[in-house]
């Protein structure tokens, strides 16, 4: 059959048009990805571009990604959650501010509390440091009767901050601290400063004698889990907006464990205080290699108000099917 000089006109007009339609299409979907995480175009190309792979931008691969992607990232529901900002933390027994980081537990109080203040999260979680008065991370209690050390500790003068092996009742190692955050003592009281939002979830740790618990979601034997992830998961939470004392330890181990079950995790290092400068720069590090965003408190505001979305959380659900494929 001969094809006519207008006919094959026509189907370079229509192949034109219709690579115009999927070039807008495509540009259509950047901006609204845009529009939700506050990066810009060209960025969110790049993601869309991973998330494309060998594939062609087309009618059924946009229809996935509104549906993969920009649904899931339109629904997230997100959790507020404030690591120990207890009185023995910030001017009692165990200062963090007395660190060589010298970070003031005081100075992370106001921004703290203007995110507090607003009722756009989905849930609002404390968490608190809570021993028993015979705690196995306290020096005083070192030598007890009931927990036996290594020779090499047993022997050696101890001091606050020395790291010792405990063998018995249960294996573990332990930094030895001052007696803090006592159950139901003044220092185990959330900071007077610190603004209480209404219908928040509550989560003890470190409730067990002979383990140490830095982490909100689990001691640090992995041996018990706290409430907190069933917490979670039971309000439907997606994501976690990290924050509290110290940065470095138990925000630190908090933030980690929150990404290891699963959830969207971020850090915002304005509403906390760090302890040790070392520590500080190692948890930055095991931040960022396990996806962990570091935003600021007006970041966070954005995240509420459906104007942010850090680029960590925003790659892990664009590339999670990716992955699993």
């Amino acid at each position: 059959m001969v094809h006519s000089e207008n006919a094959t006109d026509t189907t370079n007009t229509v192949s034109n048009n219709n690579n115009t339609i999927l070039g807008n299409q495509s540009q259509s979907i950047a901006e609204q990805l845009s529009q939700l995480t506050g990066n810009s175009v060209k960025d969110s190309e790049k993601i869309m571009n991973s998330w494309l792979g060998k594939r062609q931008w087309d009618l059924t691969t946009s229809v996935q990604f509104d549906q993969e992607v920009l649904s899931r990232l339109r629904s997230l529901r997100v959790a507020l959650l404030v690591v120990d900002f207890q009185n023995d933390f910030v001017d009692g027994s165990l200062k963090i501010g007395d660190g060589d980081a010298g970070q003031d537990p005081a100075n992370a109080i106001g921004p703290l509390n203007e995110l507090l203040q607003l009722n756009t999260w989905d849930l609002v979680v404390y968490t608190k440091d809570w021993h028993p008065h015979n705690h196995i991370s306290f020096l005083s209690q070192a030598h007890n009767s009931d927990r036996e050390m290594e020779k090499k500790d047993e022997n050696r003068t101890l001091n606050f901050f020395d790291s010792v092996q405990f063998m018995k009742p249960i294996k573990t190692e332990q930094i030895l601290y001052p007696d803090h955050c006592i159950q139901k003592s003044w220092g185990s009281d959330i900071h007077p400063e610190v603004h209480i939002a209404p219908k928040a979830e509550y989560i003890m740790k470190g409730v067990d004698p002979y383990l140490d618990s830095y982490s909100a979601f689990n001691d640090n034997n992995g041996r018990s889990k706290t409430e907190l992830e069933d917490v979670l998961h039971r309000e439907g939470i997606d994501a976690v907006v990290i924050a509290g004392l110290a940065y470095d330890i138990c925000v630190r181990f908090t933030c980690l464990d929150a990404v290891k079950q699963n959830f969207l995790a971020a850090v915002i290092p304005e509403c906390s205080a760090g302890l040790m400068k070392k520590g500080i720069e190692e948890s930055e590090s095991a931040f960022k290699k396990h996806g962990v965003a570091m935003i600021s408190k007006e970041e966070a505001k954005g995240i509420t108000d459906g104007e942010f979305l850090p680029q960590e959380w925003v790659q892990k659900i664009a590339l999670a099917k990716k992955s699993s494929e």
